[in-house]
């Protein structure tokens, strides 16, 4: 009966995509993402530099990855430097806003450390 064997092989050719597409699936869904390594460390000198100096910052304060910074002369604050640094900047009167996508409080630790050095 070449009927009754062809209709088993289609049996096994379903069984066998339903398996394979089952494996897929399960890969796919368990499979785990790869951590981003390419985090970009900010030079907090050229940072400083970009901000007018130590002096020129009246305040700092962090929320989530925003850097807060209070500014006494805008116009010493040199936006090519943050644009270098890859730092998008939005002025608000004299209070400037960073986004540091990484290691906010750890930036924010070192630029008061330098403004107290300097004061």
């Amino acid at each position: 009966m070449p009927f009754l064997d062809s209709l088993t092989e289609i049996h096994y050719i379903i069984f066998g995509a339903a398996l394979l597409s089952i494996f897929i699936v399960l890969f796919l869904v368990f499979k785990k993402k790869k951590p981003k390594t390419d985090v970009q460390i900010i030079d907090v000198n050229q940072l400083l530099e970009a901000l007018g100096g130590a002096k020129n910052i009246t305040d700092l304060s962090s929320e989530h990855q925003r850097l807060k910074v209070v500014i006494k002369d805008i116009k010493r604050v040199q936006q090519d430097v943050l644009k270098a640094l890859e730092i998008p900047a939005f002025l608000k009167g004299k209070e400037l806003t960073l986004l540091i996508k990484h290691h906010t409080k750890e930036i924010l630790l070192s630029l008061t450390e330098r403004r107290k050095e300097v004061n």
